[in-house]
């Protein structure tokens, strides 16, 4: 009778076992994911208080991630700084989605019938993230870049992402009552979140002006998978002012939810009666 391996049959289940967890590996990818945007930069003895790791192991991890080119030590200080190989881990990421495959050419399509540019993002904790875009060729064109990372609450992609959980979800997501406002549209609780959600759950899609950006408008509509899951969004930006209301509530808003639908259909989803509750 042939030995069981523990780590084969371990691979097998979906939550890992913490007893096979790697603590060096887990400190060094720890350190990769505390850098963001709002810290680009941070020094040894930060790092290592904000993970309460000793310094001497802090130092070594930096050593091994810099040789690695995850990253570099920032010129004339002692602070370090992402590197390029931490980027390209992003993009080969996102180059993996299935969902980026079918994504392009259907933002192709949705930029060149409305001639507005297109995006599609997943929702990562509280931000959304860029996976594909189209920019407009003689209008106003977008400038934001793949792997750019917007607040889901702040952005028109987010909120038809977020009106797909429920309220439970949507607390345990944001324990703080209070939220960050981008604008005089966007909700500054998450009670006042909850609300604008309800109605974008209602209608099967979002549209705001200036939600997240003066000047800037945005129609957007959720990608579903054969789960029924949101797993992504669609949309598309204007200028204000640029822009008639009926081909904002017509042609606008029919070519973003088609979209959203072809690319459901190709993740598989089949009931589009939820897609394409327009009122």
């Amino acid at each position: 009778m042939h030995d069981v391996d523990p780590v084969a049959i371990d691979t097998l289940s979906h939550e890992p076992d913490i007893k096979y967890i790697v603590p060096g590996l887990k400190r060094g990818l720890d350190i990769l994911r505390i850098f963001n945007r709002k810290r680009v930069q941070m020094n040894a003895p930060e790092i290592a208080k904000e993970l309460q790791v000793p310094r001497s192991t802090i130092f070594r991890l930096l050593q091994t991630l810099e040789y690695m080119d995850l990253i570099e030590k920032v010129p004339n200080t002692s602070n370090y700084k992402l590197a390029v190989g931490a980027l390209g881990l992003g993009f080969e990421f996102l180059a993996s989605l299935e969902i980026t495959d079918f994504a392009n050419p259907i933002l192709e399509k949705l930029s060149n019938r409305t001639g507005l540019s297109a995006h599609v993002v997943i929702r990562d904790k509280t931000d959304v993230v860029f996976i594909a875009k189209k920019s407009a060729k003689l209008t106003f064109s977008s400038s934001v870049n793949i792997g750019t990372r917007l607040p889901a609450h702040g952005t028109v992609l987010g909120r038809v992402l977020l009106a797909d959980l429920s309220k439970a979800e949507l607390k345990k997501l944001y324990p703080e009552s209070d939220l960050v406002g981008f604008s005089k549209q966007t909700p500054e609780s998450v009670d006042k979140l909850s609300q604008v959600l309800e109605v974008d759950r209602v209608n099967g899609y979002a549209i705001s002006e200036a939600y997240f950006e003066n000047g800037i408008g945005s129609i957007a509509a959720a990608i579903r998978d054969g789960s029924s899951k949101a797993v992504a969004a669609i949309n598309v930006t204007y200028q204000l002012g640029t822009v008639e209301e009926s081909v904002i509530n017509g042609l606008l808003l029919e070519s973003v939810l088609a979209a959203a639908e072809e690319l459901s259909r190709q993740l598989n989803y089949s009931d589009q009666k939820a897609l394409r509750n327009v009122g």
